[in-house]
């Protein structure tokens, strides 16, 4: 079976590239597909996984509502699982409350619902967000399992009200944000679908071309062993 990864307009390069270099360490069958293959083709036959990268969530509702957002729902109903980070975890939510009040605010629904409140961002606001910068990126502290870790934030949401709707778990919470939800599990019929306000899957040795500082890079160092099992216990959640 085949892990997808979704690459069209308006997934963010970098976070394309770490998601692929981290899911092909796992697993020997990942290719990446577009808008026009999930709108259109059988993909969820020979398909065990969907992810959807980081990156801006407005392009891929345009692309994808209607025929694509309802064979990915159909897809995790029957079994499928889906994994959406950043702006994946915003396009699977209900409602995208991002940015309110600034010139990049975005407050609009979507039509995936696996989360069915609303995924609110960003979360720092000594570190404001920009676009394809390193500018407003962060080393948030999360808690998983009791225990704390670093792992890269930029952009990402928080999911607000998790405890009233049924079939949400939290699995790790912001620990330097209130400790809001930073990573969700949604069972959605059959299958599973887990969401991430932040970017599990960057690795901090590829960082510092990006224009990140040191001394953020070495945070995430320190955890990235716990990072590691953050991922294997998300993929185990993914095939339960």
């Amino acid at each position: 079976m085949k892990v997808l990864i979704y690459a069209d307009e308006g997934v963010s390069s970098f976070s394309l590239q770490e998601t692929l270099k981290t899911f092909r360490m796992r697993y020997a069958n990942v290719e990446t597909v577009d808008h026009k293959i999930l709108r259109s083709s059988d993909w969820e036959k020979e398909t065990s996984l969907l992810i959807i990268p980081g990156g801006r969530d407005i392009p891929y509702d345009r692309k994808l509502k209607g025929k694509g957002t309802a064979k990915i729902r159909k897809f995790v109903e029957e079994g499928g699982s889906f994994l959406g980070i950043c702006a994946g975890a915003y396009f699977a939510s209900a409602e995208v409350i991002f940015e309110k009040g600034t010139s990049l605010e975005v407050h609009e629904k979507r039509e995936l619902s696996f989360f069915p409140g609303a995924a609110v961002g960003t979360l720092y606001p000594h570190s404001p967000f920009v676009y394809e910068s390193e500018k407003g990126s962060h080393a948030s502290s999360v808690i998983f399992k009791g225990e704390t870790l670093n792992l890269y934030y930029n952009g990402g949401c928080t999911f607000r009200d998790t405890e009233t709707y049924p079939g949400i778990t939290v699995l790790a919470r912001f620990h330097d944000a209130a400790d809001q939800p930073a990573i969700i599990h949604c069972k959605i019929g059959k299958g599973n679908a887990i969401l991430s306000g932040v970017h599990f899957e960057v690795s901090p040795k590829n960082l510092k071309k990006e224009g990140c500082e040191q001394r953020m890079i070495d945070r995430l160092k320190s955890s990235d062993t716990r990072r590691e099992s953050l991922i294997t216990f998300l993929m185990s959640s993914l095939n339960s």
